[in-house]
């Protein structure tokens, strides 16, 4: 799998979409594991691409981590 892949996890026995946005190690088990974004289909828009800014993902996920690490 990469970056940008589209998977499907279950989620309270549903299976849901999302898209792979990154990848790190786990310090403690050394496991790879994937950072997903959610694919809601009824969040999904389209736009201009001239409308569009670039993030990086270190602002990404620094934006997302302090919700989800413990």
């Amino acid at each position: 799998m990469k970056i940008g892949d589209i998977v499907t996890r279950k989620i309270y026995g549903e299976d849901m979409q999302f898209c792979i946005i990154g990848f790190y190690t786990n310090q403690s088990s050394g496991e790879r594991v994937a950072i997903l974004a959610l694919l809601d289909p009824s969040l999904i828009v389209e736009a201009s691409v001239q409308e569009l800014a670039p993030i990086s993902a270190r602002h990404l996920f620094a934006m997302t981590t302090s919700l989800f690490v413990h």
